[in-house]
């Protein structure tokens, strides 16, 4: 019965020995994945942002656009700016101006080109790198023929 005892509470203190070996080992040679871990990802959700295309001086329609983003929530705490605002009017922006995107004539490359240089425009703006990635969660083009104006009475 000792005997029984004596194993059992060896067994424990061998089990307990292995597992704080394993962590103190993962603690220390893990330096490149606790910097990467340290950076804790959130996602935010704009709002849906309307935007005229304008094509041989008048309206052509409009693009119904909305994004999720990937902000660092260690620097979302520190910075007290919400990265949605500046998100939509970088967006509003680089749709209306259409210069690197042509919205009339597009192109399957022209999506991630669009989600980049959103993404670059606000963290230079905000001067801190918070957005790490731009996603494209609605893009919808609506011709003015088919957008309906404010009931008639």
């Amino acid at each position: 019965m000792i005997k029984l005892l004596a194993i059992g509470i060896w067994v424990s203190m061998v089990t307990v020995g292995a597992v704080f070996g394993v962590l103190q080992l993962q603690k220390n040679s893990g330096t490149g994945e606790t910097a990467a871990s340290d950076k804790k990802l959130e996602e935010l959700r704009t709002k849906a942002i309307n935007v005229p295309i304008i094509g041989g001086g008048i309206i052509q329609g409009y693009m119904v656009a909305q994004f999720v983003l990937t902000v660092d929530k260690n620097v979302l705490v520190q910075v007290p700016i919400n990265p949605e605002v500046y998100v939509l009017d970088e967006a509003f922006k680089t749709i209306y101006a259409g210069e690197q995107v042509n919205f009339q004539n597009m192109k399957k490359q022209d999506l991630p080109l669009l989600a980049k240089r959103i993404g670059e425009n606000v963290n230079k703006r905000l001067g801190v790198e918070m957005v790490h990635d731009v996603l494209i969660d609605q893009l919808s083009y609506i011709p003015k023929k088919d957008v309906r104006g404010p009931p008639k009475l």
